[in-house]
């Protein structure tokens, strides 16, 4: 089940509209062919252009996919998937496209790995405290991921690092039922907020997504008015606070 009512007003923003039964997308974990996956901007224009939507392009230590769909008029929340040198990744979503740039220029771009390209040559814990201050939102993607993406098995730190972001992913459609739910586990355990997202590989796993998207939408309005909940409480966000920063 994909926690609609869990997410950050910090999104808010970002739009003026409320969910529809039908043609909303929502998606804050999204490729571009600039990390060599297999969704276009073109595709992304023609897939949105009768859909409320808000997408995040998170590219792996990439921005170019999010300024051009910025260009494009997309209505996209500035983002990167940033993989560090321990093998960790997060999503970082910004307020103002010029704050990603300066982020990506100053920490991202000249610390690339020579030849691991979609790796920095810093850990998670040296980028945790550089975005300290920073006017942006963290969120950890597939925590219960497969390999070296299950973050639970292979990064005993994984507590600490917990304690200093805001969010975790709590539906990645790529990934089974059970390693969501286990995501949605630490997420209550930890008090904090969700997101969710396609992580796409193709333009048939967005498709995908849209299509489960709407049905969990459609659900979710059933149990809004079989509770008889007022008009307008089916906003996408919930109040929440900034990123915890460091937890010295």
């Amino acid at each position: 089940m994909i926690e609609f009512d869990k997410i950050s007003d910090f999104f808010s923003e970002f739009y003026d509209f409320k969910l529809s039964d039908e043609r909303s997308y929502f998606d804050f974990h999204l490729h571009t062919t600039q990390a060599k996956r297999r969704g276009s901007l073109p595709f992304y224009l023609e897939f949105l252009k009768d859909k409320h939507h808000l997408i995040a392009i998170t590219d792996h230590n990439e921005i170019k996919g999010a300024i051009s769909v910025a260009e494009a008029g997309i209505n996209n929340v500035p983002a990167i998937e940033l993989a560090c040198k321990d093998g960790f990744e997060i999503l970082i979503y910004f307020r103002k496209l010029q704050d990603l740039e300066d982020f990506y220029i100053r920490e991202v771009e000249c610390r690339k790995h020579f030849c691991r390209m979609e790796r920095t040559d810093k850990d998670i814990e040296y980028y945790l405290d550089v975005l300290v201050g920073r006017d942006c939102y963290l969120s950890i993607p597939h925590i219960n991921g497969l390999a070296g993406h299950n973050y639970l098995q292979n990064k005993p730190y994984i507590k600490k690092i917990l304690t200093r972001v805001d969010a975790i992913e709590t539906y990645n459609h790529s990934l089974p039922k059970n390693r969501n739910i286990n995501a949605q586990i630490i997420r209550r355990s930890y008090e904090l907020d969700a997101t969710f997202g396609s992580d796409s590989c193709t333009n048939r796993d967005i498709e995908s997504f849209y299509r489960l998207l709407n049905q969990e939408l459609r659900r979710q309005h059933k149990w809004m008015e079989s509770l008889k909940l007022p008009l307008g409480s089916d906003r996408l966000y919930k109040p929440s606070s900034s990123h915890k920063g460091n937890s010295d």
